[in-house]
């Protein structure tokens, strides 16, 4: 039997402030912990990303990349290697353009059984991707509130029709963090990036 955790991620620099609440268990590998990230804030998975806990970086190890050498591989080391506790907290980097940093929290840490991962409340929609990280993701949500912005138009022709900063779509969130959670147990060593094209 395992730990359950329980931890809060909060997107950096987000005003309001947008935050997830969630568990999972520890026997999750770190490359499988970020598809877990992705799926709980609302990402695609379409950029690089990295951890960094305590003394660890860790992150996708590419070998003809000299800024990935000094990373720890993600599909080595699991959550319970970590040895986190209640109180600890690390940084969680997606999209090295972008910058979106978030700071996740651990807040109860608990042994017992858990089938998938699960999301408890959060609040805020996912930024869009590539729209300048959260300096760029603010300044679109002042020109969302001016229609007679110059810019206005052209950002509602690029948003996604139903997009809406305030809905945090948490029944989509854990239908598919059940989906995921479902494959991780049938599969326990397959890669599992990108989970959206499996």
């Amino acid at each position: 039997m395992g730990n359950i955790l329980q931890i809060k991620m909060l997107l950096m620099e987000s005003e309001p402030l947008i935050w997830r609440r969630f568990r999972v268990t520890d026997d999750y590998r770190m490359d499988r912990f970020h598809q877990v990230l992705q799926i709980v804030m609302g990402w695609t998975n379409s950029h690089l990303h990295e951890f960094h806990i305590m003394d660890w970086s860790i992150g996708m190890v590419d070998d003809t990349y000299d800024d990935f050498l000094e990373m720890n591989d993600e599909t080595k080391l699991y959550l319970r290697d970590m040895k986190l506790k209640e109180s600890d907290s690390f940084t969680y980097i997606y999209d090295f353009g972008d910058n979106w940093q978030h700071l996740l929290s651990i807040e109860k840490v608990h042994s017992g059984e858990l089938e998938y991962p699960e999301c408890l409340e959060g609040k805020g929609a996912c930024p869009p991707e590539d729209c300048g990280g959260i300096w760029g993701y603010t300044d679109l949500l002042e020109i969302l509130k001016d229609e007679s912005h110059p810019e206005y138009e052209e950002y509602m022709d690029w948003l996604s029709e139903d997009f809406n900063p305030d809905f945090f779509p948490i029944k989509v969130i854990n239908q598919e963090l059940k989906s995921f959670g479902e494959w991780h147990r049938k599969h326990p060593r397959k890669k599992s990036t990108p989970w959206h094209q499996i």
